[in-house]
Parts: structure tokens; sequence; C-alpha cells
């Protein structure tokens, strides 16, 4: 199996076994229980292990593990993946795809009910979270949108790179929508996880300027044009600023 596992991509469910003990002094029995993860090795050759929740999908943070390690502490599940995990995530894929489709269609009503579909089998699916919130702000619903903004600031998971472009998707739409204040905590937030982002910085100075706080949408600006200097957006922007302050000056 190693010999195999070394040079092809591979997903796998596999389980380690947890001892434990009940009880208390001389009363106290051994326990043990099997635990159950979802294993990957990718194109890039790096091996990741991934908790499974009881309804046998993956959830949480992919920890990366090498190979000698895994091969040494878990034990292969085929079945369990074949007839548990892969039917679970597939159904999520499929109920995705149609979610998107009808947000796509403008049809919310259906996008909004398929989001809820996989958030039943996976509560932290972070495709699944944005796509709910993008829904509720497309359909109007400010409301319901706060509160997916509140479960995203709550997982860190939300503001990783492989996510960007739902992170971007929600936080001009929650802008659009006037919550001006939860954008800026929004990107605040995510600036304490990834401060070299200059296009995070500029997404910011957008809020401050159109609540007029210039100086702070200004400070914004010097910094995304520190990280990135040829950034013609945060330029023509700064430039933007400059004339808006000088002709309130003149008057």
């Amino acid at each position: 199996m190693e010999s195999k596992i070394k040079s092809d991509t591979f997903q796998i469910a596999v389980s380690d076994k947890e001892q434990s003990r009940l009880g208390i002094g001389t009363t106290s029995q051994a326990s043990e229980r099997t635990i159950y993860y979802y294993a990957e090795k990718t194109e890039d050759g790096l091996l990741y292990i991934q908790a499974l929740n009881g309804n046998f999908v993956p959830a949480g943070e992919k920890n990366p593990i090498e190979l000698e390690k895994f091969v040494e502490r878990y034990k292969p599940e085929p079945l369990i993946y074949y007839n548990k995990v892969k039917p679970a995530v597939d159904d999520i894929q499929h109920n995705l795809g149609k979610a998107e489709l009808h947000l796509k269609n403008n049809n919310t009503e259906k996008a909004e009910k398929d989001y809820k579909k996989v958030l039943e089998v996976s509560s932290k699916n972070v495709k699944a979270i944005f796509g709910l919130g993008i829904t509720y702000l497309s359909g109007g619903k400010i409301e319901e949108a706060g509160a997916v903004f509140n479960e995203i600031m709550a997982l860190d998971l939300a503001f990783d790179a492989e996510h960007t472009h739902l992170f971007n998707e929600f936080g001009i739409k929650m802008r659009k929508a006037g919550m001006l204040d939860k954008s800026i905590e929004y990107y605040n937030k995510a600036l304490k996880l990834n401060e070299g982002d200059d296009h995070l910085h500029f997404n910011v100075a957008r809020i401050y300027c159109e609540i007029e706080e210039y100086e702070r949408a200004r400070e914004c600006l010097e910094k995304s044009l520190e990280i990135n200097p040829d950034f013609s957006e945060s330029i023509k922007m700064l430039e933007y600023i400059d004339r808006l302050v000088k002709n309130k000056n003149n008057k």
C-alpha cells in the first residue's frame, strides 16, 4: 500500500482507535472507540486528514500529515468511504451545484432551499454558508444575512484563500446593501489573518470613502500601495480622494 500511495493521488476513509477509561478507581473500565477520518493526497504530493462528522461528511480543518505517520497510525476503511462518505459528498456537490444555478438565475427561494439542504448534513460547509448569505442579500433578507455574517465571523476557515471569490462577493453585497459597519468588521478580520493582501486594504478604503471618512480611506489605500505600488485601482481612488478633499477645502 505504501509504495502505491507515494505516487498516486487518492481519497479514502480511515479509522483510528481512541482509548479512554470510564468510572473511578477500582470500578473503572477501559473503553475503546473508533473514530473515522477522511484522507486525501493531492496532485502536489501533500497528504491531508480531516475529521468526519456524524453524517460521514468531511468537516473542519484539513491537517497535513506525513506519509509514514499516516500509514503507521490509520487503518484504511474503503467500505466506509464508498458506502457512506462518497455518496454524502456527491450529494453535497449536487445540491451546491443546483443552488448556484438557482442563484445565477435569480431564483433565491430555490437557492436558499438547496443551500440549507447542504447545511443540514454539513453545518460548517463554507461554500454553503457563503452561498446562503449571498442568497439572502440578493433577496433583500438583511436580517437573515446578518445572522450568516455572525456565523462567518466565528469561522476562520471562511477566510482561507480557497474561498476568496465567495468572500469577496459576500463582502461586496454587504456593502451595497448598506451593511457598512459589518463590512468594515468583516474585512478587518480578514486583514488580521492576511495583512499583506492589497485588495483587502482597498476594499476597506472603499467603505470608508462611502461613509466619507476620507483620512481612514487614505490610510488604507496607502497600505495597499505599500504592498503593491502598481495597484491602479488604489492609485485612482487616492487621486479621487485628493481632488474631493481639495474641492471641499476650497469652498
